[in-house]
């Protein structure tokens, strides 16, 4: 009995097909291509064992609760919640060739070998051996992305729980600084109205003693004086803060 496709591999076959007929692909075709379907790039004549493989891997994905998904137009495999980017091509050799001239250049010639890779930049890849193809590779390469996604996860989890406790560190922190900072001003305040109850006494201190020798020196009434003995009390209770006392605790 022919076991059927995954639906995703499935429409991938179908758009890989389309795309046979279409010489030069551009490059808003390719990344509508590469936000949708698959990431395989291999020639016709391997395209079954690719899809293939891609159809044994997802499955055995979504079996134990796994996914793939496109996120920032590549394909990835999503376990416990870390995003790997995957990639089936076929594998090019690189050969250095020199012309006559003795001017050398790089070459790439096709194989027939498939070759299968994760990650974005630290690429991990398995290829065709002679004696071991991609698909003998299936559960090892399954095991290798699980143990990297949880080491990640759990990673990121150590990183959160750090974060965290850095967090709430730094709000304890803020309080204890907001509080230190209150408390300096009250006490600052505090030094300057002792000092304005200073001065506010001092001046009265002088004005008693201005009126008292004004009183025995001249016992007629100067209207100016008075006026000015007047303002400078009320300038000593502006000062006091004994004055506003009873506002500032209410």
């Amino acid at each position: 009995m022919k076991t059927q496709l995954h639906p995703l591999v499935q429409k991938t076959k179908i758009e890989l097909k389309r795309l046979d007929k279409i010489d030069r692909l551009s490059w808003k075709e390719q990344e509508k291509y590469n936000s949708k379907f698959l990431p395989i790039t291999v020639e016709p004549k391997l395209r079954n064992r690719a899809l293939k493989f891609m159809d044994s891997l997802i499955k055995k994905l979504e079996v134990n609760n796994h996914s793939i998904k496109f996120e920032c137009n590549r394909c990835h495999i999503e376990m416990y919640g870390q995003l790997t980017e995957i990639n089936l091509r076929q594998k090019y050799f690189r050969k250095r060739i020199k012309n006559n001239s003795g001017y050398s250049h790089n070459s790439y010639e096709k194989s027939d070998k498939l070759e299968f890779q994760v990650g974005s930049y630290a690429r991990k890849g398995w290829i065709d051996r002679e004696n071991k193809n991609l698909e003998d590779y299936l559960f090892i390469i399954y095991d290798y992305l699980e143990k990297d996604s949880r080491r990640w996860a759990d990673l990121r989890k150590r990183q959160a729980i750090q974060e965290a406790i850095r967090t709430a560190q730094a709000k304890i922190d803020a309080e204890l600084s907001r509080q230190k900072a209150i408390e300096e001003e009250k006490f600052n305040q505090l030094i300057l109205d002792a000092e304005n109850h200073n001065k506010a006494n001092k001046i009265r201190s002088f004005l008693n003693a201005l009126v008292k020798q004004k009183t025995i020196s001249n016992h007629s009434n100067n209207n100016d004086f008075e006026k000015y003995i007047e303002w400078a009390f009320s300038k000593a209770d502006e000062i006091d803060p004994l004055n506003n006392m009873d506002q500032n605790f209410k």
